[in-house]
């Protein structure tokens, strides 16, 4: 899974913490979208779903909206660490005193968590998004991989019957 940002491709994936959600959807029904940002990471994910969710032939209302989207951006975080690992190796064979203790595994990566309420007919579906890279990129390039990756997971809860 991978997202173009000028030429630089950041890999990223997403994970759900809670419930999927499912929407049965059916075109030219309405929505509203809540943004809240405690995070104040500059992010652009609200007009873009509008915009994604227009493309799937939803309009946008305030006036009683079919769904009430609420989303709250968490943050965005960069996590990088590293952790001995120990090899069987050196337990059987002891011939070097000079051999490592072990490898190193090193993981360096963003993520960004979002939750997120739709409510329709009342009833309200909710879950909880994590998208992470793959590896550490330029901070902007991983943001809009990282936001692509949480509006494609968004709009694949809409299933629409023709």
């Amino acid at each position: 899974m991978s997202a173009c940002a000028n030429s630089t491709f950041v890999e990223s994936s997403i994970r759900t913490n809670n419930e999927g959600i499912f929407l049965q959807a059916h075109l030219n029904e309405t929505f509203e979208i809540l943004f809240q940002n405690p995070s104040k990471i500059k992010s652009e994910l609200e007009f873009k779903l509008a915009n994604r969710l227009r493309n799937l032939g939803l309009k946008q209302s305030n006036q009683n909206p079919t769904y009430k989207i609420y989303l709250n951006l968490v943050d965005m975080k960069k996590h990088s660490y590293a952790q001995r690992i120990n090899t069987s190796a050196r337990f059987f064979y002891d011939f070097d005193p000079l051999e490592s203790q072990g490898e190193w595994l090193v993981e360096n990566y963003y993520s960004m968590q979002l939750n997120i309420e739709v409510i329709k007919n009342g009833k309200a579906q909710k879950t909880s998004l994590i998208a992470r890279t793959a590896y550490l990129a330029n901070k902007e390039h991983c943001k809009v991989s990282l936001e692509d990756k949480i509006l494609n997971q968004i709009t694949s809860f809409f299933y629409f019957e023709f």
